[in-house]
Parts: structure tokens; sequence; C-alpha cells
């Protein structure tokens, strides 16, 4: 494959464990309007396409019917409190500084709304690492669609050929093979049973440290 000039990365799932955060609150906000709560399973196989998809999915779970616009303002609301309850993933921090030593250019592409990012990047101490944060709020078109990828490169003044990217889920990876970019899966996260390898990514990595190994071996000529 073409040299790697820039790695791009999913954020929830994919960096960071978010979701005791993300299920606190929605836990309330579903306790608040339909009388029952929902487990941290559930919000796992829920995450990906940002909150208001999270929210609709959890009150269509519990078959509440109105309009769903109070959920929304319910759940910014009580993320606000619960956000940083989440772990960044082994060998982030300490892989993330290795890659951004080699050179590479590193973006977050994430469906998490720019309202929460920038404060838990920062809260995390990931903020540092990265060129270029982009939020699914941010764009037309949010991810799976491939135009936050197409914008970073563009940004990057690379073709998407020359990039990387890392996620969690079909999300990331289908919008990765829609433009030509090669992609790579971890194997944790909140990927809701999707056979990743459906995706061509070359390789299904265990752990970020795998990730890391692989994207050095593919700054090689």
């Amino acid at each position: 494959m073409t040299r790697a000039k820039a790695i791009l990365f999913d954020l929830d799932g994919t960096l960071v464990d978010s979701a005791r955060g993300i299920h606190a609150a929605l836990d309330e906000v579903l306790h608040t309007l339909t009388g029952d709560g929902c487990r941290i399973d559930e919000v796992r196989r829920w995450v990906g396409n940002g909150p208001e998809k999270l929210v609709e999915r959890g009150l269509y779970s519990r078959g509440y019917e109105d309009d769903a616009s109070l959920a929304h303002a319910l759940f910014r609301d009580a993320y606000q409190r619960t956000l940083f309850q989440a772990d960044v993933y082994p060998g982030v921090i300490t892989g993330l500084s290795k890659l951004q030593r080699q050179g590479f250019k590193l973006a977050c592409i994430t469906n998490k709304s720019s309202h929460f990012t920038g404060r838990f990047l920062a809260e995390l101490d990931l903020a540092p690492f990265f060129d270029r944060v982009l939020c699914g709020d941010e764009v037309e078109r949010p991810k799976p669609d491939p135009q936050s990828l197409t914008q970073v490169c563009a940004e990057f003044s690379i073709e998407p050929i020359e990039a990387i990217m890392v996620g969690d889920s079909a999300n990331d990876l289908e919008p990765a093979q829609a433009i030509g970019m090669p992609g790579i899966a971890v194997s944790y996260g909140y990927h809701g049973n999707v056979p990743l390898e459906q995706f061509g990514p070359l390789a299904i990595c265990g752990d970020f440290d795998e990730v890391v190994d692989l994207c050095l071996a593919a700054t090689k000529p």
C-alpha cells in the first residue's frame, strides 16, 4: 500500500471506553420519560451515530412514541454531569505519542457532539495529540458517510490512500472502504456484533499496541 502520512481515529470505543458515562445519562433520561432504565450492554449496542440516534434508539426500545426533542434536551443536560465517567483504553496515550513523534498527522473523527468532545478530549489528556478533531455535528453528513474522512484528507493535503482509518465499527470502516482508504479495526469497542471482516481492514487488532505497530509498518516503503 501507499506509505501512510496520516492516521484518523474514531473516539468512543476505539480510544476511549465511554459507555459508563453515556449509560448513566441515558438511564436517567429513560427512567424519567418511560419509568424504565437501560443496561450498559444495550448502550454499547446503541452508540455510534451521535447522541440523537442513541437517545432515539433507547426511546424506541422502551416503546416511547412522543416527540423526542425533550429526551434530547434531558440527555444533553444529564451527559454534562456524567461525561467524564470514561476510561482511556490501555496503550492509547503512549501509542498516540509514538505515532506523533514519528511525524504522522493525527485526526479524531467522531460522531460525538462538538458540545462535549473538546472538553472530553482535554479531560482525558488526549487533546494535544490531534492536528484535527471533526465532530458529527460539524459536517452535513456524518459517519458512516465518508464526508468527514474526505474533508480531513483535503485539509491535510493528502489522498485517502495516504491515510488509515482506525475504528471499532462499521460506521468507521465502511466510509473508509468506500473511498479507498485503508482501515484498521479493533475487536474491542462497540461494533454491535457486526462482522468487521466484510469491510476489508488491514487487520483486526485486539489491543492498541497492535494498532500502533501496524501503523508504523505502513510507513515503510
